[in-house]
């Protein structure tokens, strides 16, 4: 059940000052620093190596403080996270749980995602965004993080939790924390999913922009219909694979929203099913109705409950543990 509005409030007034601490922190060491240790690890040297070429790319084409993120001692760790960013957003996204949790003693790297926060560029730039082009993006952050630790656990939000079912279904790692993954779109009839999905993405380029916010110009402001269609049409590929076969990751976290209207619930949830037919082991949780949480529930944060608590609830589904507050679990059975 969820817990009661005075034990969120607690959460939030004491992890807040702890969280800006730790980040001011980690700000002020480096967060690539070499290590001799490199040469007695060589995956760990590969890895590294490869995550520094991608954000010379990201230097080349992307905002400024829209790079790919690598915080790490400079050695292979126990843990080694990867945070999935959602649709017309960036690395940015999750700097601040990045930073929590690598005070924690994780290495943790969050990649910039195909076409996402470039310079010039707005929301009608992700037209060109695919579903093979994420499935690819998918694949290759699990081989560039996979040499810096010994277990790697993948985290990702709508956008970024499609690209980790993917992961989940055809990749093996520790676990996946899938957080409202785009698998259908909301407000639509199930029978019309497919054929709207397909219908959008041979269509002109539909986006509606919305004012630029100038304190985060590695946003896209508005929406892309195109980019969602091609999102959609990776979340439906591994509902089908799922269908037919069990995931090649046995350890999954899911977590849906009741208020989102953006994705639906119900799909979620019968991806979440197919994966334990098959003999994964899902845990299934859900924020209730009355929080009035939006879809994007780490970055901006509006309604009843945000910031801290939202980060905290992630952390403990991350690190496999009972979340203490917000959610209600879902019997998938």
């Amino acid at each position: 059940m969820v817990n009661s509005g005075q034990s969120r409030l607690k959460i939030q007034t004491t992890l807040t000052p702890v969280l800006v601490a730790l980040q001011a922190l980690a700000c002020g060491r480096s967060a690539e620093r070499p290590s001799e240790s490199q040469k007695d690890h060589p995956a760990y040297a590969r890895s590294v190596s490869a995550i520094a070429r991608r954000q010379a790319a990201d230097d080349s084409v992307a905002v400024p403080g829209a790079r790919s993120i690598l915080l790490t001692e400079g050695a292979k760790s126990p843990r080694v996270l990867v945070l999935l960013h959602g649709l017309t957003d960036s690395p940015r996204q999750f700097e601040a749980l990045a930073y929590l949790m690598h005070a924690d003693g994780n290495t943790v790297y969050v990649p910039r995602l195909p076409r996402h926060a470039l310079r010039g560029g707005n929301v009608g730039a992700l037209s060109a965004l695919t579903d093979q082009e994420l499935l690819a993006a998918a694949d290759s952050i699990v081989d560039e993080a996979r040499g810096l630790g010994d277990s790697l656990v993948v985290v990702g939000l709508s956008m970024g939790a499609t690209m980790g079912a993917w992961i989940a279904q055809e990749r093996e790692v520790t676990r996946v924390v899938l957080i409202a993954p785009a698998i259908e779109p909301g407000r639509i009839p199930s029978m019309l999913d497919r054929p709207l999905i397909g219908l959008a993405d041979h269509l002109p380029t539909i986006a509606r922009a919305s004012s630029p916010d100038t304190m985060r110009p590695d946003r896209e402001a508005g929406f892309n219909l195109r980019a969602a269609a091609e999102i959609f049409e990776l979340g439906s590929f591994v509902l089908r694979e799922a269908a037919s076969k069990a995931p090649r990751t046995r350890d999954i976290v899911v977590l849906v929203n009741a208020s989102d209207r953006t994705v639906k619930e119900s799909a979620t949830e019968a991806l979440a099913r197919e994966w334990s037919r098959r003999g994964a082991r899902v845990s299934l949780f859900e924020l209730p109705d009355s929080l009035r949480l939006q879809h994007n529930i780490v970055d901006p944060i509006r309604g009843r409950v945000g910031g801290a608590a939202v980060l905290t609830l992630i952390r403990e589904l991350t690190y496999g543990l009972p979340p203490t507050a917000l959610v209600s679990r879902i019997s998938i059975s």
